[in-house]
């Protein structure tokens, strides 16, 4: 259905590199998503694999890797993207990949070199975590490897916390809620951003 859809906007004419009101390019959606169908029906378009999301610099590696979609990374991969673009926090696709084995391999074969923990740490794609064998509901994270005391951290495209509504979802892994405040006349059962609204 969605693939159909991306196909006729496509064939309508919509420049594929198109960039929300938001900052969110198609490209990078589909790939935080894991549409993977869709990604490579963007890039057999011609989508720009650089290109990235306004505000957070994120490319459509950066936001694969931070979801670990290996699928979709595989197929970005295929694409030769530039792994040394750094996000508005200084962080490459290649940093967030240190921190997830799953997707390490994709990387390593590329021949990237995995950042240590410390900086990881440092750049707070990762945090140490003092437990009295569980998190608290407030602080959403996801472990790096069953019984690590490290987790990676869940975070917001533009950084900063927003709204109650936003903040609920962003505290249940919706990073991609935590753009800019919702319109007034926006509904809550409908995404708060198009890729090809005008």
């Amino acid at each position: 259905m969605f693939v159909q859809a991306v196909k006729d906007l496509l064939d309508q004419g919509v420049c594929v590199d198109s960039c929300s009101p938001e900052g969110f390019r198609p490209l990078c959606i589909a790939a935080f998503w894991a549409y993977n169908n869709i990604v490579q029906q963007l890039l057999d378009r011609g989508a720009d694999i650089n290109a990235c999301n306004r505000g957070t610099n994120w490319t459509a590696l950066h936001c694969a890797t931070f979801q670990g979609h290996g699928k979709v990374i595989m197929t970005l991969m295929e694409h030769n993207p530039d792994l040394t673009i750094r996000d508005n926090l200084g962080r490459t696709a290649v940093d967030f990949a240190s921190a997830l084995d799953g997707i390490w391999p994709f990387f390593a074969v590329s021949g990237c070199k995995r950042t240590p923990k410390a900086e990881l740490i440092k750049m707070d794609i990762v945090k140490k975590v003092e437990t009295d064998g569980k998190l608290p509901s407030s602080d959403r994270a996801y472990f790096s490897r069953p019984g690590s005391a490290y987790v990676i951290k869940t975070q917001s495209l533009y950084g900063e916390k927003s709204q109650n509504i936003r903040q609920a979802a962003l505290n249940n892994g919706d990073v991609l809620t935590a753009s800019d405040p919702l319109p007034s006349n926006s509904r809550l059962d409908s995404p708060a951003f198009s890729a090809w609204r005008s």
